[in-house]
């Protein structure tokens, strides 16, 4: 895949979002953003503002703009903003969405949607179509501006709440998403052992009791959700073929609620040209995995799209909340462009007035005048502009991966939902807390710690690149998973396994024999016993050279089954808790204790030993300096990301000259000092 904007690093702000910022404030604000050297700005065209009664659009309020952004030479993403319906869509159209038990879901306003209509169902065909004409009309009238840069699809596509809409239509996509992926119902009965009469007689799940039923309904949501955006998108296209389209999700695949916040960033990548992200980060951090927040989501999507843009970057918080320090929010906007990001928006240019959000998000105070943030964010658009070279940079690999599985990660969601029936289930609200994501937070984080930001990895994925590999939390595996990892230690690869681990197959049924799949025959161990003790408890690993260490969720018995396997810890009753196998030119290591949920609530204690072993028996490099470095190079130039997380000043030596350095940061006979929370980046010719 080329790279994107190779002439040019995007910098921008989002906008207008109908009613605000008000017209008299637009053209100082559009003057003020060009003169400190931003890219670009965003439009979000609102369905229900522009269209507010059937086939009469207005559109004023946007040619002016559009004549602003011209006028300051500024470029423009415009993002059609459809989840705001006009009235007729739910009078005329039906496009009321139905929950569970069969009670209307009538529309709503809130401060993201302020004009209102929030939301109508996308699965009804003549809501499709209408949303659709609306999109050609507005792409038709500003397709040929000057100032037009590209298109966003969607803003953070989602399936949410868990209820997603249960009317005739929804239910018909759903049977029909059923009978594509199966062909037959028999051969549906078959595979989960069900007895449903036929496709037209499945329903909504009511229940979360039975995994299958709630899982399948899910994945189909996730679908769903991408052709959402093929309705933007596809209309888009037809009124311009030759535009550039994107859309960004709020919170990914990796960091969201698979079940009750439903979104596959690759189904939606598919829809579009590139993809990109909302960075959900906590604006204060406290611990190392809070500071590691940024690392983790970008990483992700770098997987998901090395072109990926940062759509949505949260300056500040809403309603009067604590406000992040200026070098904080600016060190992560650089974590960000560190680990690949091709380009920044920020969330947004003025402080908001409405609801929920007010005083929020904002870079600038509600009135436009300045903040330490903004001064902090134009110092760094000054340098952007002219420095041409990061734009054709490319993030530099690291040796070690994070495996994640979207579909395990949604079986482990389910299986801790408490098996509400029918207007319960629908009441459930989102949670980030399961083991999937607990393990996956605390694993990522370690190993930043340890002085590596880790790539993420995905099913199907070639591991050949990476010197270690880690495993945790993964209950529902494949064939492909298995030949995959028994080829990547086969050929010299470190692989670390934490339990949970190979204990459902793909129809979400248990395994008798665990590891199901014959993986023993790559780890040489069995599952022998299996306590699930949830996140806040611990259990004591006891290692053969007499260290004890902590565990945390899971407490699961290992079986060797060969002679080859090197038992390392037990648990306190004399069971086999750790072992080690050589397997061709590499290694398996597995523990049946996990000990990365015990780091995510415990990032701020001493390291579990186990994460180091892995980098050591990789022979990758391990650095546990609060100075967290990444890099980006192209053919000439490499770029260094220097960022102090620690409490206090770190010096370093100047390589190559000073490309960006926090206002805080000093110089000095060849070193740079860096306080807390500052960041330098090293410009240094190849």
């Amino acid at each position: 895949m080329e790279n994107l904007f190779t002439d040019i690093y995007p910098y921008g702000t989002q906008y207008h979002r109908a009613p605000t910022p008000l017209p008299e404030e637009w053209e100082g604000d559009f003057k003020e953003i060009s003169k400190n050297g931003y890219t670009h700005v965003q439009f979000r065209p609102q369905w229900r503002w522009h269209e507010r009664i059937r086939g009469q659009y207005t559109w004023d309020d946007l040619d002016r703009l559009f004549d602003l952004a011209e006028q300051y030479n500024l470029k423009v993403v415009l993002k059609p903003m459809l989840e705001n319906a006009p009235d007729y869509v739910f009078r005329e159209l039906e496009g009321t969405r139905i929950g569970f038990r069969g009670h209307p879901i009538g529309p709503i306003s809130h401060a993201a949607f302020y004009v209102g209509g929030w939301l109508p169902c996308f699965d009804n065909p003549e809501v499709a179509k209408a949303a659709g004409d609306f999109v050609f009309e507005m792409v038709s009238r500003y397709k040929d501006r000057k100032c037009l840069w590209f298109y966003n699809a969607w803003n953070e596509p989602r399936s949410r709440p868990l209820g997603q809409c249960t009317c005739k239509h929804s239910l018909k996509k759903y049977q029909d998403y059923l009978r594509r992926r199966f062909g037959t119902i028999e051969n549906l009965n078959s595979i989960y052992g069900k007895a449903w009469e036929s496709f037209e007689t499945v329903t909504t799940p009511l229940s979360s009791s039975d995994y299958v039923e709630l899982f399948l309904w899910r994945r189909w949501a996730a679908e769903a959700v991408s052709e959402h955006i093929a309705i933007c998108a596809d209309a888009i296209r037809r009124a311009d073929p030759n535009a550039k389209v994107m859309c960004h999700v709020g919170a990914s695949s990796a960091r969201q609620d698979p079940a009750c916040d439903t979104s596959d960033d690759f189904q939606n990548k598919s829809r579009v040209d590139w993809y990109g992200t909302s960075m959900w980060i906590p604006l204060n951090p406290e611990n190392p995995n809070e500071y590691n927040s940024t690392f983790f989501q970008s990483a992700w999507l770098h997987r998901v799209d090395k072109n990926w843009m940062c759509h949505e970057f949260y300056p500040n918080q809403g309603n009067w909340w604590p406000e992040a320090t200026p070098q904080y929010i600016e060190q992560a906007a650089l974590m960000a462009i560190s680990v690949g990001c091709r380009g920044l928006t920020f969330w947004q240019y003025r402080g908001e007035r409405l609801g929920e959000e007010s005083n929020g998000w904002g870079m600038r105070n509600i009135d436009g005048s300045a903040t330490p943030r903004s001064e902090r964010f134009d110092r760094l658009a000054g340098l952007l502009a002219n420095e041409r070279d990061l734009a054709k940079t490319d993030y530099v690999k690291p040796e070690v991966a994070v495996y994640f599985d979207i579909e395990n990660d949604l079986q482990m969601r389910i299986q801790t939902i408490a098996a509400p029936t029918g207007e319960e289930l629908g009441r459930i609200q989102p949670s980030y807390d399961h083991a999937t994501k607990t393990s996956i937070n605390g694993l990522h984080a370690t190993l930043r710690r340890l002085g590596h930001t880790a790539d993420f990895v995905v099913n199907g994925d070639d591991l050949s690149c990476y010197k270690a590999v880690v495993v945790s939390a993964l209950e529902m595996t494949d064939e492909v998973e298995r030949e995959t990892f028994q080829k990547y230690v086969e050929n010299g690869g470190v692989l670390y396994i934490e339990y949970p681990f190979a204990c459902r197959d793909e129809r979400t049924w248990v395994s008798p024999t665990r590891p199901n799949l014959n993986f023993d025959k790559l780890t040489g161990l069995r599952e022998a016993h299996r306590v699930d003790f949830s996140k806040r408890m611990t259990d004591d690993i006891y290692f053969e050279d007499g260290r004890v260490e902590k565990t945390g969720g899971w407490h699961v018995t290992l079986e060797p089954v060969c002679n080859d396997v090197k038992v390392l810890a037990r648990w306190e009753d004399g069971g086999v808790a750790i072992a080690e196998r050589q397997v061709g030119k590499g290694k398996v290591i597995v523990s049946g204790g996990n000990f990365s949920i015990w780091a995510n609530s415990h990032s701020s204690e001493a390291i579990p030993s186990i994460f180091a072993k892995v980098l050591e028996d990789a022979k990758i490099k391990i650095d546990t300096s609060p100075l967290w470095t990444t890099a980006r190079e192209s053919d000439e130039y490499l770029f260094r990301f220097l960022f102090n997380t620690g409490d206090g000043d770190i010096v370093v030596d100047l390589e190559g000259e000073i490309g960006f350095a926090s206002v805080e940061c000093t110089k000095k006979d060849g070193k740079v000092t860096l306080p807390p929370q500052t960041t330098v980046v090293l410009k240094i010719k190849k």
